[in-house]
Parts: structure tokens; sequence; C-alpha cells
């Protein structure tokens, strides 16, 4: 997206709400790759690199990821009552789905077409996430650091195995501390 493109901005909780329900109920495997179609390129409520960067926030904060995207965008358009919308949006309509879904599930696992299924849906979920990583590395093309970051991050994780926990106190300290020392006047 051209950064001279203005960003919209949604117009009420309800839509953050509704918007973050229907991102909760495409997200099987993952909201990463819904979440980003959806917020960067049809709503275009951020820009790619603002995405990159609140999901980099998001990972390093406790909890689940797509829980803190939820409440960092709702609190960002409107304060406390954006973050409960977008946040009741995100867990209350997938919740309803899954127990629904649980119920019919433990009724029919037995069934191999159902555990083949399940195998798919694993497979498309891991694709997802492949294609998002590629589109978010496009973000960051021109800037040296943050690709040396991910690549760091990435050899550390799957490579060398690494707990993630450790990955993200040294590299993220040290990515955190690199930007503040680069922004400080």
């Amino acid at each position: 997206m051209p950064e001279t493109q203005a960003l919209a901005r949604p117009h009420s909780p309800w839509e953050l709400f509704i918007t973050y329900s229907a991102i909760a109920l495409q997200s099987f495997g993952g909201a990463l790759s819904v979440t980003e179609r959806t917020l960067v390129k049809k709503k275009r409520w951020l820009s790619a690199p603002d995405f990159v960067g609140l999901f980099g926030i998001c990972q390093v904060l406790p909890g689940p990821t797509g829980i803190a995207m939820c409440v960092l965008m709702g609190d960002r358009f409107f304060g406390l009552r954006g973050a409960c919308a977008a946040l009741a949006g995100f867990l209350l309509p997938a919740a309803v789905l899954v127990l629904c879904l649980a119920s019919i599930f433990l009724q029919f696992q037995h069934l191999s077409w159902v555990q083949g299924a399940l195998h798919g849906m694993g497979a498309g979920a891991a694709a997802l996430i492949i294609h998002t990583a590629a589109r978010m590395a496009r973000t960051l093309r021109g800037q040296r650091v943050g690709m040396l970051v991910a690549l760091l991050s990435f050899t550390a994780v799957a490579l060398l195995r690494l707990p993630i926990a450790t990955v993200v106190l040294s590299l993220g300290v040290a990515s955190v501390a690199y930007a503040w020392w680069r922004l400080k006047p």
C-alpha cells in the first residue's frame, strides 16, 4: 500500500466486534493470516509496516498473540470500549462454534475420514502461516536490521531449537535496545 494513501478507521466498537468475529470464524489453525489480510488489505486500518510493528509488540506480550492484537487494535481506536468489543468479537462467536463442533467431534472421532479431515486442516493452517510469514518478510525488505533479526530468530528456533522464551529475551531485548539507541535524539 502506498504511504500516501490514507488509512481508514472503524466507525464504532460494533464494527470492531463484527470484524474480529469474522476474523475468528475464518481462522482455524491461526488468525495471523486472516488478521493481516483483513486489517491491512481489506479494511486498511493499518499499513503493512504498522501491522508488522504491532505484531512484534504482541509477540513479546504475555498470552496469545491474537488476543493482544485485539486488545491493542481496539484500544487504538476506541480505548477500553474498543478493546472489549474487539476481544469479545474474537472470542465469543468462535467459542460457541468450537464448543458445538467439539460435541459433534466426540460422536464421530473414530471415523477415518474425520481424522483425515483434521490432518488436512493442519496442513492448510501450516501453509497459511508460511504464506503470511513470506508476505510480512516483504514488508521488511530494505530494512537490514529487521531482516537480520528475523533470520536470527528463525535460525535460533527452527534450526537450533532454542526455547522461544530465550530467543525473545535475547533478540527481543537487543532489538528494543537497538531501536531505542537509533531513535534517541
